[in-house]
């Protein structure tokens, strides 16, 4: 019984219906990026600002509820054993993303999307769970940094194109900064309870939060199901 009550202590009910909204809105994005792949619409997800800036909003949504789920979990002890079975769980998922990616689109494949990125931003993360207003600090220098251009990982990346063969162009790609900062910011969030917005709960917010209970697998199954849907939409109607 003690163990139930602890796991359930680790979810919030406000945190799901983030990452739902996030999953909703992720699957409205790359529906409308399928509708270019497919020629059925001809505006650029990747080029068209406010594209960017949806996408932006989606990804910030994600990290922020990772960064929060993060002091949920672990700002009480660490579990070692717990965390290195999410970040197996999270580095498997991402090996398979990458090389269906490859087998999709060898030229585009993707080598850091927001799967690696939360692979890696969860152990970071949890180093600051206890920390939480150095989180918020460290979060805000990332974000400002970028934006000023005092530093990112662009050499890197350069020196990876050339030397390690990653495309110069990838279909999904989360840089470390600023995003990492998102994460961060979320530690603070969740320690302040600054989103806990006591919302109640019904049955269309119900169903929300299950599909951010279940993001993980929703975003697995969810491109193949829609290139399924285009694909033979497109056969029927000979195209």
């Amino acid at each position: 019984m003690e163990n139930t009550q602890v796991a359930r202590n680790t979810r919030n009910y406000e945190t799901d219906l983030l990452r739902g909204v996030a999953i909703i809105l992720m699957v409205i994005f790359h529906f409308s990026y399928d509708l270019t792949v497919f020629n059925w619409a001809y505006f650029s997800t990747s080029e068209d600002f406010e594209w960017r800036v949806f996408r932006a909003i989606i990804v910030s949504c994600f990290l922020l509820a990772v960064g929060m789920s993060s002091y949920l979990a672990y700002h009480h002890s660490i579990n070692k054993k717990k965390l290195a079975m999410a970040i197996a769980k999270l580095f498997s998922v991402s090996l398979f993303i990458t090389l269906g990616s490859v087998l999709m689109d060898p030229n585009t494949w993707v080598y850091f999307g927001i799967i690696h990125f939360i692979t890696v931003a969860l152990p970071v993360s949890v180093l600051f769970v206890r920390a939480p207003n150095l989180a918020l600090v460290l979060g805000i220098l990332c974000i400002a940094g970028y934006g000023t251009n005092t530093y990112d990982l662009y050499p890197l990346w350069e020196w990876s194109v050339f030397h390690l063969g990653i495309p110069t162009f990838t279909v999904d790609l989360v840089s470390f900064f600023p995003w990492i900062g998102v994460v961060l910011i979320g530690i603070f969030v969740m320690h302040k309870r600054l989103f806990n917005i006591r919302i109640k709960p019904n049955g269309k917010l119900n169903k929300v939060v299950f599909l951010g209970q279940h993001s993980l697998i929703i975003y697995l199954l969810h491109q193949p199901i829609l290139y399924g849907f285009f694909g033979v939409t497109d056969l029927i109607l000979g195209r």
